[in-house]
């Protein structure tokens, strides 16, 4: 049997030859984004020379009220490719603005998320270089720890952000601009909201995804922030936040392992900025679902709580009673307690009536902690299709408590995928068409869905 030349990452290994040749295949990727420049380095000193809706950075260098520079940066659940490639073009920069090195901190925006290890710190996030030179330097934000309240947002969320972030005479956000799949796009104001916020902020803002009739809310999904309240609260928050301490935002967008689109200057306006930069790379129209899609994660599946989101890229796609298999590694297991604990409280219920309890039970302002948000959105994936996964997670766990169908070893993941799609298409007995997503975070727009 011969094989379509089709790779997928599997964490950071490539997987390829393990579609058959004669199987009615599609790849969805948008059209490929292409370099706004030819120097890096040239388009990185432009930016920060003349931002958007900005002084320039030099200028708010040399113009802060307090010594102290907080520079922050995505945790271990987000890529960071951006994060190694900018942040020692960043620090040389205030070095040549003659910024002392202990002025400046390292903040891991961390949001709700667990903090990282100093593994994950060096080896997903810095990178050995700037880790082993600025590990003294680095802060991890604590969502219950060290917040202050500087106001409400007119939905009545607390606004609650980082004393160490408010304590410094300038903010630098270094951002990767991606869509989400609650919050439409992730980036730019996401790095304080959630990334800098405190516990009640998260928790105020993040259950105004939720409806009882759809899960979430027809505006709170992959690419949209008109009528979205979500990412609008965080809008709101932002612009507050920017009364309290200057901000300077450093925004990327990536192709694979490369910076394509690079701007500087007002968060608030760089968000404005990329939301049409994004929709031709990111968006792929399909005349109809596919009867299976098989999407990869990457880098990204670094739990279940993150990987999971290919799901929702298949779900996207995916016809009504079709399959979604997934490969996410998932070394760190589920990624959350709080998902794990409401999927086992769910278990045995009828997919409906679990979508009915959660949302009365565990999605309302005064009851939502992180994490029942994963909930609500894989039961209604389940409640279209059934999912599998290539992982490294327990089989027990993944089938029992979350539903998700394991995909078993028969050899290496190459050999494991040979052999389950083979066994596929012999129980469907059919010429299924599937949908291959390279990259979870495209979003496939089924017409007349």
């Amino acid at each position: 049997m011969t094989y379509k030349d089709i790779a997928l990452a599997y964490g950071d290994e490539m997987i390829s030859h393990f579609i058959p040749a004669d199987l009615n295949v599609r790849v969805l990727e948008p059209e490929k984004a292409k370099r706004t420049f030819t120097d890096l380095q040239a388009r990185f000193d432009e930016i920060i020379k003349n931002p958007v809706d900005s002084p320039p950075l030099e200028e708010m260098v040399k113009n802060r009220q307090r010594p102290k520079i907080m520079i922050l940066v995505d945790d271990a659940t987000r890529p960071n490719k951006h994060t190694k490639i900018l942040l020692p073009m960043l620090l040389e920069k205030l070095f040549d603005y003659g910024v002392d090195k202990d002025d400046i901190r390292i903040m891991i925006a961390s949001g709700s998320h667990s903090p990282p290890s100093d593994d994950l710190l060096e080896n997903k996030i810095l990178g050995s270089e700037i880790y082993n030179a600025w590990k003294e330097y680095v802060l991890i934000h604590k969502q219950a720890e060290n917040c202050k309240n500087i106001g409400t947002s007119s939905l009545g969320t607390p606004i609650e952000v980082d004393i160490d972030v408010l304590e410094s005479g300038l903010v630098i956000a270094v951002s990767d601009s991606e869509y989400h799949y609650f919050a439409g796009v992730a980036g730019t104001v996401k790095s304080f909201f959630p990334g800098c916020a405190g516990k009640e902020t998260i928790a105020r803002n993040h259950p105004q995804m939720f409806d009882k009739d759809h899960g979430f809310k027809p505006a709170c999904r992959l690419g949209n922030t008109e009528g979205n309240p979500v990412i609008q609260d965080m809008i709101e928050m932002a612009k507050k936040t920017k009364k309290m301490v200057p901000v300077f935002d450093i925004d990327a967008v990536m192709e694979g392992d490369d910076i394509v689109i690079l701007n500087a200057g007002d968060i608030n306006s760089l968000h404005e900025l990329v939301l049409e930069t994004l929709k031709p790379l990111r968006i792929v129209e399909v005349d109809e679902g596919a009867d299976l899609v098989i999407v990869s994660t990457g880098a990204l599946s670094i739990n279940l709580y993150q990987g999971g989101k290919g799901f929702h890229a298949g779900w996207n796609a995916v016809k009504e009673g079709g399959d979604v298999l997934l490969l996410a590694h998932c070394p760190l297991g589920h990624g959350s307690q709080n998902y794990k604990d409401t999927m086992e409280e769910i278990k045995g219920m009828e997919l409906d009536e679990a979508m009915d309890h959660v949302i009365k039970t565990k999605c309302s302002i005064d009851n939502f902690k992180i994490g029942n948000q994963k909930v609500v959105d894989l039961i209604r994936i389940l409640q279209r299709c059934t999912c599998h996964m290539i992982t490294e997670m327990d089989k027990d766990e993944l089938e029992e408590i979350f539903q998700i169908k394991y995909v078993p070893r028969t050899g290496d993941v190459q050999e494991s995928l040979l052999a389950w799609i083979q066994k596929y298409r012999e129980e469907k007995n059919q010429d299924p068409l599937v949908y291959i997503l390279p990259d979870a975070g495209n979003y496939i727009d089924v017409k007349n869905r």
